[in-house]
């Protein structure tokens, strides 16, 4: 990785996964945000737009570049659509950790070579991976006047899962600007 991250794919249209999806988004980034609720993803894109209209309200968006923002989030029920093309995944979904355990494995399975990044316990959900050192986790704060997103090493996390976490969480902390391709 080291680099710029074209499409994030999220799994789950929770708060966190919102909050990320709004983030990626306004960074310029494709997003796919994934979850097996279509009600959950209806809600979750509904979120973010109204977030990213504060966001144009408040003068952190540009207004000219609405559309274009939310036109690079693609939400869908398809795990497998979810993760096409994406350079890293980012699992912000089930609070339930047997739930998470068993998405996380499927992606893993699905895109063998992205690496996988969560919001949730990495040593736990690690253990249920056929390689543990492809995922990092990612501690994501977001509050008025503080946007944060820090990436935290499992015991098995590996260098890729890191560096993409590092990546990840330095494309959401820049959301403030909106970068043109």
């Amino acid at each position: 990785m080291g680099g710029v991250l074209q499409t994030v794919a999220i799994l789950g249209a929770g708060d966190e996964g919102v909050v990320a999806a709004r983030l990626a988004a306004l960074a310029g980034t494709s997003v796919r945000l994934w979850d097996s609720s279509e009600a959950s993803l209806r809600a979750g894109v509904l979120l973010v737009r109204i977030q990213l209209e504060r966001a144009v309200r408040e003068g952190s968006a540009p207004p000219e570049h609405r559309q274009q923002i939310m036109d690079g989030v693609l939400a869908t029920a398809d795990l497998a659509e979810a993760l096409s093309g994406a350079d890293v995944v980012l699992d912000a979904g089930a609070a339930e950790p047997r739930i998470r355990r068993e998405v996380l494995a499927r992606a893993a399975a699905l895109e063998p070579s992205v690496p996988l990044v969560t919001t949730g316990p990495v040593a736990d959900l690690a253990a249920a991976l056929p390689d543990p050192s492809r995922l990092a986790g990612l501690v994501l704060g977001d509050r008025p006047g503080l946007r944060s997103a820090e990436p935290v090493a499992g015991p098995a996390t590996g260098a890729g899962a890191l560096e993409a976490a590092r990546d990840l969480a330095a494309l959401l902390a820049s959301a403030a600007v909106v970068h043109q391709a």
